[in-house]
């Protein structure tokens, strides 16, 4: 989920059919309770990324079209004025399982992913909305997939985990300047993939939960701190979570936690306390996303332990969190 202006959201692509052996290209508006189809996405596509530009547009980048299809290198921008989707130059590498996140000059990094079905990428691409082109950035310490990333106050982009291997974690962490610099920093105090990375008021990201293996879900969180590019232990999750597409912060700074284990959970970085939300269920709904709208908590799609499509949709008013 993606967030517009005018506290809407932005859903787009993903799954079609159980087994996520077909992409889709419907996108919807999420606005408060309501959800309303708008423009499909010029191309299916599931595993891609998509990253809010500081005018409001969305930029959607690669992907895979099927299950057993190559990665896409195209791109396409995302216009909420019209709700209409247009292409963009596509990335120099087609990739899907890539992270993204938006620069503090206005430009998106593109890091990471797939690039076939056995082949994992250490590059990076640049995107510049002016001129609405891709160009090299700098290279990652090792090639990578299911990695996170998060925009930091300071202009710079954290980059986090990532499967190096075949079900196999690093704890690679690193942060790239709107200069192109790359500067390597923690290590991650537990490496891991498949997770969530989410920037909080303080200024520290915090990692949430991932896995070392594929197997091993992980309850423990990370405190990152920009000021020494330290990672410490942060709150526990009541429950190991993976498969994550991101986390919402809440205005009061707590954090919520959707999909990759049972239900929902709220957790509170200050005191370190997480809850399971009741009224969520215990199902898990694996990369399902969330993101607040107009005073509500909405938690949209997922597939659950069989990769059948769980059609999550919930809408929570945020006084009740």
């Amino acid at each position: 989920m993606t967030e517009l202006p005018g506290g809407r959201l932005l859903v787009a692509g993903g799954c079609a059919i159980d087994g996520c052996s077909t992409a889709t290209a419907s996108t919807y508006v999420v606005e408060g309770l309501r959800a309303a189809p708008t423009g499909s996405l010029r191309q299916p596509r599931d595993a891609h990324s998509a990253t809010a530009l500081a005018d409001g547009r969305v930029l959607v980048t690669g992907g895979f079209p099927a299950e057993g299809r190559a990665p896409l290198a195209g791109a396409e921008i995302y216009d909420p004025q019209t709700g209409r989707w247009a292409d963009a130059e596509g990335m120099q590498t087609a990739r899907g399982g890539h992270a993204a996140a938006r620069l503090g000059d206005g430009r998106v990094l593109v890091a990471g992913g797939w690039v076939d079905h056995d082949t994992f990428t250490a590059s990076t691409e640049i995107f510049d909305p002016v001129t609405g082109r891709f160009s090299p950035g700098p290279v990652l310490p090792e090639a990578v997939l299911g990695l996170a990333a998060t925009s930091l106050a300071d202009g710079s982009v954290l980059l986090t985990g990532g499967e190096s291997r075949r079900s196999r974690a690093t704890g690679l962490a690193v942060r790239v300047f709107p200069d192109g610099t790359l500067r390597r920093v923690g290590p991650l105090l537990t490496g891991r993939f498949k997770h969530a990375l989410v920037t909080l008021g303080s200024g520290q990201a915090l990692v949430i939960g991932g896995t070392t293996d594929d197997q091993d879900l992980l309850a423990e969180t990370e405190l990152f701190d920009p000021t020494t590019d330290l990672f410490r232990p942060g709150p526990r999750l009541d429950h190991g979570r993976y498969k994550l597409s991101g986390a919402a912060v809440l205005p009061d700074g707590r954090v919520v936690v959707a999909g990759g284990g049972p239900g929902v959970e709220v957790l509170d970085p200050r005191t370190g306390r997480s809850r399971t939300l009741p009224e969520a269920g215990r199902g898990r709904a694996s990369f399902s996303t969330v993101g607040l709208s107009r005073g509500t908590l909405r938690v949209i799609g997922g597939y659950d332990e069989t990769i059948r499509l769980t059609g999550t949709d919930l809408a929570i008013p945020l006084d009740r969190l």
